[in-house]
């Protein structure tokens, strides 16, 4: 009889033995068995829509909070008084300085810039009597105004004049020095000045 190989250990085992004398006291090698591994998760993205919204939202929000602090910056000098403990008076505690009575009635037109032979600054000017009373004795201050096209204002001479006497409806030529710290060339041009004035005499 041949002898037989052994499938474990690859020796030659004798026909008498069922078994093979060499692998006998050793136990069989197992393989391990293997473990199926589990896919990785997939991470779940937000969709494109929401992204979009999330970030508007965040801009928004960015924007409302720069706008109110730009609000709350420039608020703070105009509440700046109130805490210092200044006191703002209402308008019904200011002064109010009435009107001369013969105020509406008068207009003072006309206004012509020159130079005397000294360099000094001369204006002729036109006083309107307006209404159909003789004005006897009639004085006044005027305040010489540059107005901007945009309305801004400044005073930029002023000048007296005194008329004995003033006809119904009768206009007269005055001339008068004006005060001035400017030449009459960097004055503005008649059409931007404006003749402000306060009557002083007669009085009211």
């Amino acid at each position: 009889m041949f002898a037989w190989i052994c499938p474990q250990c690859g020796r030659e085992v004798p026909p008498s033995e069922a078994e093979c004398p060499y692998c006998a006291g050793q136990p069989a090698l197992k393989q391990p068995a293997r473990t199926q591994e589990a896919p990785p998760a997939r991470r779940r993205r937000l969709p494109a829509w929401l992204l979009t919204l999330i970030f508007a939202a965040g801009f928004a929000a960015l924007g409302g909070a720069a706008y109110w602090g730009y609000r709350s910056v420039r608020a703070r000098p105009a509440a700046a008084p109130a805490r210092a403990g200044l006191t703002l008076e209402s308008p019904g505690t200011a002064a109010i300085t009435k009107p001369h009575p013969l105020a509406r009635h008068i207009e003072i037109c006309g206004l012509r810039l020159s130079e005397d032979s000294r360099q000094r600054a001369t204006i002729q000017f036109l006083v309107v009597n307006h209404s159909g009373a003789d004005l006897s004795g009639l004085a006044a201050e005027v305040k010489l105004v540059a107005v901007t096209p945009k309305g801004e204002r400044e005073a930029v001479g002023s000048f007296s004049f005194r008329a004995p006497v003033l006809g119904p409806y009768q206009a007269r030529e005055f001339k008068a020095p004006l005060l001035t710290q400017l030449r009459v060339y960097e004055l503005p041009d008649w059409q931007f000045l404006k003749a402000e004035f306060e009557i002083t005499a007669p009085a009211p």
